[in-house]
Order: C-alpha cells, then sequence, then structure tokens
C-alpha cells in the first residue's frame, strides 16, 4: 500500500514514468471490470481509454491516495452506465438483410475469459453462465468476479459500486442465485446424452441468451429430474475464482498503451476531484467516444480482442449476387503464425486423412469414429437438431474445398479466410463444381480434437449462426496438420 501511496503521489505531481506506471499496472484490472460489465461490448475501447484518461486527469484532486482503487472503478462503472445511456438515447435503424449481414458481431467476454484464460470444467462454465445475467447483474458480477479472484475487497467492491455495505452483500448474494441459475442452463444444454424434454423446449430457441429462455429452461431444469441431477458436484463461484488471473491483454497493449493514454491525458486541461460522474470534454464530445491515442489510432480493446488462443475462427458468409462480406473480427497473428513454414504445393494433406471418395453422403450425423472430420460433422449435427435445423449431409465437393484451405494454412503458415494471392472462400467452393445459392465458413486453429473445436465454435456467436443456420444442408470439413496447429476449415453450403 505504501508502494502504491508512493505511485500515485508522484503521478499526482506530473512525473510522467510514474503516470505510465499506474497505467501499466492498472488497465489490464479496468480492462476485466469494462469488458465483463459490458460483455465485450463493441464500445469496450471507448469506455476503458476514457477511464484511464479520466482518472489520469483527475488525480490532482485525489487527496488519499489510498483510495486510488476503488475510486479508479467508480469511474470505470460511471463510464459503463453512461455508455448505455447513450446508447438507449441513439436511434434505432431499420437494417435489411443485407446490411444486417455486413455487421461485424464482437465476440462476448465470456469466450474472450475462456479463451484467453484456458478454463476448462467448471471454471468455463461459470464463464459461459455470465451470459445468462442480464445488464445490471453483469455490472456488478464485473466487481464480485475481481473480488473472488482475490482483486478488490468486498469494501471496494461496494465503494465502486455505491453501494452500502449491507446493500452489496445482499445484491452480491442475488446475483450469485442467478449466477448458478447460469451454470445449471449451461450443464443442462451441455449434457450428454441430451435431455429429450429440454430439446422440446429449446427447439425454437435461436442459441442467443436471453432473459425469456433463460426462464423457460431455468424452468424445465428445475422440474426434470434429470437435468436437476446435473446439480451434483457444482462447486461454489467464488472457489473456482480464487486467485483466478485477469485475463490478460495482447502484450503490445502493455507496452504502448501506457505512454498513449497519459500523452492523451497530458494534452487535455485537468478534470476537478470528482471525476467519476462528469462527462469528459476535450477531442471526443461529451462521451468521449471519439477520443483515440495519437500515433496511429489503434484502441486498447481492439488490441486486447486480438489476442489469439485457443478460439482464434472467422466467419464469412456470403450471398448471390453479393460481395463476400466477414461478419467476424480477424484475430492477429501470434508467434506460431509468424513462423511461416515451406510453400506447399499439395492441394490437400498426406495420407491419413480420408478422401473425398471416403465422405459419407447421408441424411442423418454419420457415427462417431478415427475420421475428426467426419466427427465434427456428427457433433454439429446434435447441436442443429437440438434447434429444430435438419443434420447436414456431408459434400465431397465441399469436404475438398475445406481441405484443401486448411493444407493451405498449414502448408504456408497463415491464418485466414484467403492466402496470400488468393483464392478465396467462394472461389474455392466454386472450383470444385458445386452450385451455390448461400455459403459460409468457419476456420479455427489449435483445437486437438473434433470435440474442442466443436466447442469453441459453438461457444463465438458469429461460428454458431452459421451452425445452427436451417438454411444451409451441406457441409465439408478439412484437417491438417501445422506449425500450431491443427489447422481446421469448416464450409457450410445450400445448392441452388
Amino acid at each position: 500500500m505504501e508502494d502504491l501511496d508512493r505511485l500515485v503521489a508522484a503521478a499526482r505531481a506530473g512525473d510522467a514514468a510514474a503516470r505510465e506506471r499506474l497505467v501499466h499496472e492498472y488497465l489490464p484490472l479496468v480492462y476485466n471490470v469494462v469488458g465483463r460489465a459490458l460483455d465485450g461490448h463493441a464500445d469496450v475501447d471507448d469506455v476503458v481509454q476514457d477511464t484511464m484518461v479520466r482518472a489520469l486527469r483527475g488525480l490532482g484532486g485525489l487527496y488519499d491516495p489510498a483510495r486510488f482503487r476503488p475510486w479508479l472503478i467508480a469511474i470505470a462503472m460511471n463510464q459503463v452506465r453512461r455508455r448505455w445511456r447513450t446508447q438507449r438515447e441513439r436511434p434505432v435503424l431499420a437494417l435489411d438483410d443485407a446490411a444486417a449481414r455486413a455487421m461485424d458481431p464482437v465476440p462476448d467476454f465470456a469466450e474472450t475469459t475462456i479463451a484467453r484464460l484456458g478454463l476448462t470444467g467448471q471454471r468455463r462454465e461459470v464463464a459461459a453462465a455470465t451470459r445468462w445475467l442480464d445488464g445490471s447483474d453483469r455490472e456488478l458480477l464485473a466487481l464480485w468476479w475481481q473480488e473472488a479472484a482475490g482483486l478488490l475487497t468486498r469494501a471496494e467492491l461496494a465503494e465502486a459500486a455505491g453501494l452500502p455495505a449491507r446493500h452489496a452483500a445482499v445484491r452480491v448474494k442475488r446475483m450469485k442465485e442467478r449466477l448458478d441459475t447460469g451454470r445449471m442452463i449451461v450443464r443442462a444444454l451441455a449434457a450428454e446424452p441430451a435431455c429429450a424434454g429440454l430439446a422440446a423446449v429449446t427447439g425454437p430457441w435461436d442459441g442467443v441468451p436471453a432473459p425469456l429462455w433463460r426462464k423457460r429452461i431455468a424452468r424445465h431444469v428445475r422440474d426434470c429430474r434429470a437435468c436437476r441431477g446435473r446439480r451434483k458436484g457444482l462447486v461454489p463461484a467464488e472457489a473456482l475464482l480464487a486467485g483466478l488471473a485477469l485475463v490478460p491483454l495482447v502484450p503490445a497493449v502493455a507496452g504502448t498503451a501506457p505512454r498513449e493514454l497519459v500523452a492523451a491525458a497530458s494534452s487535455l486541461p485537468d478534470l476537478p476531484a470528482d471525476v467519476s460522474g462528469g462527462a469528459l470534454g476535450g477531442p471526443g464530445g461529451s462521451g468521449g467516444h471519439g477520443l483515440r491515442p495519437p500515433g496511429g489510432g489503434r484502441t486498447v480493446a481492439a488490441l486486447g480482442a486480438a489476442a489469439v488462443l485457443a478460439l482464434a475462427a472467422v466467419t464469412v458468409i456470403a450471398w448471390p449476387d453479393e460481395p463476400e462480406r466477414a461478419v467476424a473480427v480477424p484475430p492477429v497473428p501470434d508467434a506460431s503464425r509468424a513462423t511461416t513454414a515451406a510453400p506447399s504445393r499439395r492441394p490437400a494433406p498426406k495420407a491419413s486423412k480420408p478422401t473425398p471418395r471416403e465422405t459419407p453422403r447421408r441424411t442423418r450425423p454419420p457415427a462417431a469414429g478415427p475420421n475428426p472430420e467426419a466427427d465434427v460433422i456428427r457433433l454439429v449435427n446434435v447441436q442443429r437438431v437440438r434447434r429444430g435445423c435438419a443434420p447436414l449431409r456431408a459434400d465431397r465437393r465441399l469436404t475438398a474445398a475445406a481441405r484443401r484451405h486448411s493444407a493451405d494454412m498449414a502448408g504456408r503458415g497463415y491464418f485466414g479466410h484467403t492466402g496470400p494471392g488468393g483464392p478465396g472462400p467462394g472461389e474455392r467452393i466454386d472450383a470444385t463444381g458445386f452450385r451455390w445459392s448461400a455459403w459460409a465458413e468457419n476456420i479455427a486453429k489449435g483445437q486437438r480434437s473434433a470435440s474442442a473445436v466443436t466447442t469453441s465454435w459453438m461457444e463465438s456467436p458469429g461460428h454458431r449462426s452459421n451452425i445452427v443456420n436451417c438454411r444451409f444442408s451441406r457441409a465439408g470439413v478439412g484437417r491438417a496438420a501445422g506449425p500450431g496447429g491443427p489447422y481446421w476449415t469448416q464450409v457450410f453450403a445450400a445448392p441452388r
């Protein structure tokens, strides 16, 4: 605490090095709180930047350095609430189907947490269950998660939330009960074999967590003996989160963002002592959403959300007579992608992989076996049937296109839908002779099994929407070994 007091005092006195160190040490905490409160919304980067800039500008009025941490988090929470108010006041634009398809969905923070921390088992269930919380509970969760991890005290939580200690305890208790309900929903939906009654309840569900579906699924779980029995062995969430690390930022952020944010704060006038409730002035307007760090325009969350881990996948969808559109943000290459292997002239992986002739053409999902590509289609079809879609049928031409792309990524050491010099997904499908009316493609890297890659795709909204799109009836999957791999490609199509 004495070190923090000295650091805050030096930063308050204008020491640039102290200010950079303060940002470096507390930027991850602010990113985690804001990211979880906004569920990974696209505005996370603006809110994180605004919070840090406001804190730097208001340091002169912070007379008790020991209060820096709850004071900083209180600023973050007020910025989160301001963002929600601004969102509600924005006009609602009617989008046609083409415009809606062109929009880029942002991975939610549950997905980011699972991927970057490599969560498994019940920790993974807890992270996935946060999707079922309402906005007010999610804000409190953002603080309580850090308390459970040992990064905030209960007194700091209450102060940051603006609640008396007694009220904070009641609110946390209720939020944890709703989180446990979400955990049971996640566990019931993932159960194997699937509950027939639950499948009937969720038949019309689009796979997106919502209050109405939380109520319906939770009611079934309470009334169903099989689903209710899955509560056995449920470990308290705080025990699972104790000592859990913060979701890390991309390494580049730690080196560049502190300097950029300190420079941005230095270019603006100081704020009065209480900066938690006022509007941020300067170049971005009252909301501060136009503010960007000087020199390049990179934003904190844009860099942070680009970390490449187990869930590194991109989705592309195209429709007839329209250009191809990416509907998920491509990840930034990591070190393994930077290690470029010698170019491969082979259109597909060698041996051990079944040939297109061996890909079954049947109306039912293929049985489990040693073929991971067929296993992906089998597992995907389980998810489709649960949501009322017909099973996909493996198509030898789409399989050839998928294998060709996975082999090319592995052979040339890149990760993306279009390799250096092309071709793109649509061109690969066209080259096989398949005549389509619509197509989509998911890719991934690093998952070791069909189950792992399917789970990763299902936990990503953009990729899941392709998997459970009832319009698609044909599919092909390709897997290839390579640096940082395996590499996976999943192609969907509707025939013309």
